[in-house]
């Protein structure tokens, strides 16, 4: 590939309305919202959320008002995501409780996904993959909802695991699924890109619940009713311990700034794992072997 090949493919109109659009809406949001005082600040996690809001009209060409509730429940999940959040962040609500309940209020959402399959499965791995993907959305909202090391974490956690979606969903040619969660990816590196290499606005309830909601929407989407890879899938969660797989990387006086990079780097190798599963499984060859 020559460099005008890259030039090209980063140009190209389906890469700019799946990544660069999403990607620019989030961090104008995120930036428009700074501009309200403290109470903005608070609320510029939203911007995530709000980018992926307007890529998913873009993406699928659907600007009618309202859209079917069936058929765009990882749209309706980041609206219902983005109002929740910004009423807790917004009012600072929940206190000592405030995690358990987005965790909760997630969980009770996102059965809006499971329910289909889990009424119409039967006992045995159908089930199974439904209770597994249940135990996995807890997990994401848990680990999502805990800032460990750098308020960056949670972000860029979320922001690598939607491309791993993406990856897989690409896999079960689920091209839709893959647009959309290239484009959340992108809209939360819009916020991501605030915040390095310092951190200017502390995510809240907006950006896991904005973000987060619609991620597992779209992973569930994939592995229970797009044929998606549940094992490569659920590798995918080890996108959510990425600061402890770099914790023993000694980076010194660097390790503010580069921290995040090796975070990213980490997750990074985890979803080229889940890609290549993902690929052997499908029958499909593995990038760079053949």
């Amino acid at each position: 590939m020559t460099f005008a090949d890259v030039g090209n493919w980063l140009v190209d109109p389906d890469l700019i309305v799946a990544f660069w659009l999403p990607l620019a809406f989030a961090a104008l949001a995120a930036l428009i919202a700074r501009l309200f005082g403290s109470r903005g600040a608070a609320l510029a996690s939203a911007g995530a959320g709000v980018g992926f809001v307007l890529a998913y009209a873009i993406i699928l060409h659907n600007w009618g008002v309202p859209a079917p509730l069936a058929e765009h429940k990882p749209l309706y999940l980041a609206l219902l995501g983005l109002l929740i959040g910004c009423v807790l962040d917004s009012e600072n609500l929940g206190g000592r409780f405030r995690r358990p309940l987005i965790v909760l209020l997630g969980l009770f959402a996102v059965l809006w996904i499971a329910a289909p399959a889990l009424l119409d499965s039967r006992a045995g791995p159908e089930r199974n993959l439904v209770i597994g993907y249940l135990i996995a959305a807890a997990f994401v909202l848990v680990r999502t909802t805990h800032v460990a090391g750098s308020a960056l974490t949670p972000p860029l956690q979320l922001f690598v695991a939607a491309l791993g979606v993406a990856a897989v969903a690409v896999t079960a040619d689920a091209e839709a699924h893959a647009k959309l969660a290239l484009g959340l990816g992108a809209a939360t590196l819009g916020f991501v890109a605030w915040n390095w290499p310092t951190v200017r606005f502390i995510p809240g309830a907006a950006l896991t619940l904005g973000v987060g909601l619609p991620l597992l929407a779209l992973g569930g989407e994939v592995a229970l009713y797009e044929d998606g890879n549940p094992w490569a899938l659920g590798l995918l969660l080890l996108v959510f311990f990425s600061e402890w797989l770099t914790s023993r990387i000694g980076l010194g006086n660097k390790g503010k700034a580069m921290g995040p990079w090796a975070q990213a780097f980490a997750c990074l190798l985890v979803i080229g794992g889940a890609t290549a599963i993902a690929r052997w499984q499908a029958g499909l060859p593995l990038p760079l072997f053949g």
